[in-house]
């Protein structure tokens, strides 16, 4: 008779964002239940139920190595063993290194994110500078933005000690539900809450204040913001004197968003702008809570996020309780994320193009453009990626990058599923989902924890760094920290605890880390900031460096893309927004998961009923949507959630991928990213027959 056990392990359906309990019997996993907030980013949903079933069974999960047999793009494949893979691998990278260098290849991670160190200290060891991420369309342009101001890691809310929570295009229940229940404890103590969202999400329902912009203006709402807290006397004078560089020139050039002005802008009432103003400056301590995305998703997104990170040095809110600081409690280092060093000895792919991006340094090559780097040899002949979760639909214009994947000498990618960008590989390799590995989680306030291997590994499917370390030796490559093999590698990330992966192993609650240090508050009084002037730069030197060659502005200029951006209006007149997170999807990870799929049958195009109205569009009707880009079918959804004339739409269906209907050059100058939010369409009826 089967006996059915409980085993602590992490949600692999969205990201290992959550502790679950996975049920399993007969070594097979049955149930999940969850969640509960653990040490890995938030960022999506828990699999429950038939979710994780369907997701770690699925029929589209790659059990065995896989290789071409047929015409590249054609999806064609044949088993082969493990070693045949590695053999083949190995001899076509050490010859494309030979023949055209080591720059010729490009090591890409893709999602989940717990494989990346490893994956960049493999593309050191071979010589490549080109290790790219997901991160060149997700967080990374958010972090230059505030590093750019201040020098470090971007800061995050200390909401214990906060009167004030400013959230700044976060829609908590849908994209951090871990979180929720922080919020609702905020309202409950009285915390002054203030969301800047184009939606009425629900997080923006439970606000104080909603100010419900245009999207992309985001930029001219800071800094109008700016302009009353300096108007009215509201910023805090000492930090500003003594800690601040390019105060004044910011001064004079806030004087144009006066709030009258910038309503015009954002469609914010100026009231509205005022109220928000001088509640996040006169009700102090206050927080700014970021998001990894939305603002740096338009082509002024870089400067749009330092005008709102602007806002807490003015209000002297940095590295203080209450503000943005570092995470408060006792906290306990790990080594790898964030400590392992791009190899930078050969020019990289973007370097050129967004120099600012390696100036202030992320450790990745900036791979927006790969798909033109590849077709057109430029800077030189990209030859061969090798990927790990490679998702073309993360690009624009995710085709483009299709077609010159096929064009690749070789081409790998790890994955989970047959996926649609596997099928221009010619290889593909079987990793395993969390719920088939044992990893090492660095929780906040020192904690570490190990997630069980709930089940074996289906097929002949791997962990991720395992592959990793077993491609290094087939190479003959060196790395200190994984070629002693994959417990040692986990040791390796634990070693400035003073923990050992045996007191891991035999604590499943966790661990609080050994080697502690309390938190530290107005560091910048000990030692300068990490910028050019030693203060926290309202006007960028590294920005400024590149105002001759590539236009950039030290200050955080706002740019309006609808004022800038060379299309016709009259033919495309709504704005084209796409990417906003709904419940049940995690990107383009569970589409083919029937239980969650099956909630729309077809891609919802958002509009709002005046839009219908206007259009002759009825809820639920079948329309085109064509932006100067591409065109793509959906099913019309009205919503009062969005503004009148702007049109919302979820990305990576295939189905209808809304990623199709972006410019691949419609990008920010500063950090490559797309344009996601804020491009331009219309909407036509389709006929029923069609």
């Amino acid at each position: 008779m089967s006996e059915m056990k409980v085993v602590k392990t992490s949600c692999s359906t969205c990201g290992s964002c959550c502790e679950v309990d996975a049920y399993v019997e007969d070594g097979k996993l049955v149930s999940v239940e969850g969640a509960r907030n653990t040490p890995m980013q938030s960022g999506g949903m828990c699999a429950k139920g038939a979710a994780a079933k369907q997701y770690v069974y699925n029929k589209d999960r790659i059990l065995y190595p896989m290789k071409r047999v047929g015409k590249k793009g054609e999806g064609k494949f044949e088993r082969i063993s493990w070693e045949e893979a590695y053999e083949m691998i190995a001899e076509n990278l050490l010859r494309l290194r030979k023949e055209s260098g080591p720059e010729s290849v490009v090591f890409y991670a893709g999602y989940p994110k717990w494989y990346r160190p490893a994956l960049l200290r493999l593309a050191n060891a071979f010589g490549s500078p080109n290790y790219c991420t997901e991160s060149s369309t997700c967080f990374q342009a958010a972090a230059l933005a505030w590093r750019s101001l201040y020098g470090n890691g971007i800061c995050g809310p200390d909401m214990k000690n906060a009167k004030t929570l400013l959230v700044w295009s976060s829609n908590l229940y849908h994209s951090n539900t871990p979180m929720s229940g922080t919020y609702q404890g905020l309202k409950k103590r009285g915390v002054k809450i203030i969301v800047v969202d184009p939606r009425h999400s629900v997080t923006a329902h439970d606000a104080d204040i909603h100010l419900q912009l245009i999207p992309g203006t985001d930029g001219a709402l800071a800094l109008s913001m700016a302009q009353v807290i300096l108007e009215e006397g509201l910023y805090d004078k000492e930090f500003v004197e003594n800690y601040v560089y390019g105060f004044e020139e910011y001064r004079e050039y806030v004087q144009n968003f006066v709030p009258e002005e910038a309503e015009k802008i954002t469609g914010v009432p100026a009231d509205q702008i005022r109220l928000a103003a001088r509640t996040y400056a006169g009700n102090g301590p206050a927080s700014v809570m970021f998001s990894a995305s939305p603002i740096v998703h338009h082509i002024n997104g870089v400067q749009n996020y330092r005008a709102v990170f602007s806002l807490i040095a003015i209000t002297g809110n940095y590295d203080v309780e209450g503000g943005n600081r570092t995470q408060p409690g006792p906290s306990s280092l790990a080594n790898e994320f964030g400590r392992v060093r791009r190899f930078d000895g050969i020019e990289a792919i973007g370097q050129k193009e967004f120099p600012v991006w390696f100036d202030l340094s992320c450790d990745e090559a900036q791979c927006t453009k790969l798909a033109d780097y590849i077709l057109e040899e430029k800077p030189y002949p990209i030859k061969a990626v090798f990927a790990m979760g490679l998702n073309h639909r993360m690009w624009p214009q995710p085709e483009h990058l299709q077609r010159a994947l096929e064009k690749l000498d070789f081409y790998v990618n790890v994955e989970l599923f047959m996926s649609e960008s596997s099928n221009a590989a010619d290889l593909v390799l079987p990793a395993c989902t969390s719920y088939e590995r044992e990893e090492v989680h660095v929780g906040k306030g020192g904690r570490f924890y190990l997630s069980n291997r709930a089940i074996e590994p289906v097929g002949e499917a791997k962990n991720d760094i395992e592959i990793i370390i077993d491609l290094l030796k087939k190479m003959g490559l060196k790395d200190e920290a994984l070629e002693n093999g994959y417990d040692a590698y986990m040791q390796h990330i634990l070693e400035p605890s003073g923990l050992t992966l045996e007191e891991l192993k035999n604590h499943p609650q966790g661990m609080q880390g050994k080697n502690l240090f309390p938190p530290a508050v107005k560091t910048y009084e000990a030692a300068p900031l990490h910028t050019p002037s030693g203060k926290v730069g309202l006007k960028s030197l590294v920005l400024e460096r590149y105002r001759e060659s590539h236009g950039y502005e030290g200050l955080p200029v706002y740019h309006d893309y609808r004022a800038e951006t060379k299309i016709d209006r009259n033919q495309y007149p709504l704005i084209l927004s796409t990417g906003n997170r709904k419940p049940q999807f995690f990107h383009a990870r569970v589409y083919r998961m029937a239980w969650l799929s099956n909630i729309e049958k077809a891609t919802l195009v958002e509009i709002h009923p005046e839009d219908g109205e206007k259009y002759h569009i009825k809820d639920g009707a079948t329309v085109k949507v064509v932006s100067p880009s591409g065109e793509m079918v959906g099913i019309a959804a009205y919503t009062i959630a969005g503004k009148p004339g702007v049109v919302n739409i979820y990305h990576g269906n295939p189905k209808g991928d809304a990623n199709e209907l972006i410019g691949k050059d419609y990008l920010d100058p500063i950090s490559g990213f797309p344009g996601y939010r804020s491009y331009f369409c219309r909407i036509e009826r389709v006929e029923e027959e069609s």
